[in-house]
């Protein structure tokens, strides 16, 4: 199983030390997978204009290009890179704020995949409210955002 962690590197996330938040989230993942032993792969995706897999593994620092935040999220560029049925879990690390077009495009492109294959992570003290329901959780609940979830199987 392949773990995708999303970060969304756009403007909106350059404020209020997102940036920051979103790399600390990334290495405490890493560290709590490498510790246990997981098996799974792990896949580090900057998300803003553009989507691209970063060269990263879990051992390696941060990646310095993912810092800068600028542009705009493109839900296509996105759906582009993982597909419609990706092999394994989406982690997407943002705050929210997507234009409504981007926002309907990638709620019709998560209706799409298994269930209970993405969870959310709100990023900053001024994530979007109206990002919520079951499979969003809070930078500081990352924990439980994970719990259990890696293992269980998709629908």
């Amino acid at each position: 199983m392949t773990l995708f962690l999303v970060c969304d590197t756009s403007g909106s996330m350059s404020e209020g030390g997102k940036p920051f938040i979103t790399r600390t989230a990334v290495m405490t993942i890493a560290h709590w997978m490498h510790l246990a032993g997981g098996q799974e792969q792990v896949k580090l995706c900057a998300w803003g204009s553009e989507a691209v897999f970063s060269d990263w593994s879990m051992t390696d620092d941060y990646p310095e290009h993912m810092l800068v935040c600028r542009g705009k999220s493109s839900a296509t560029a996105l759906t582009r890179l993982l597909g419609d049925s990706p092999d394994g879990k989406i982690l997407l690390l943002t705050d929210g704020f997507w234009s409504s077009t981007e926002a309907r495009y990638l709620k019709q492109w998560r209706a799409g995949l298994r269930d209970d294959s993405v969870r959310v992570i709100k990023t900053g003290a001024d994530a979007n409210p109206q990002l919520k329901g079951p499979d969003v959780f809070l930078a500081e609940d990352l924990f439980a955002a994970l719990d259990g979830w890696l293992e269980a199987p998709s629908a």
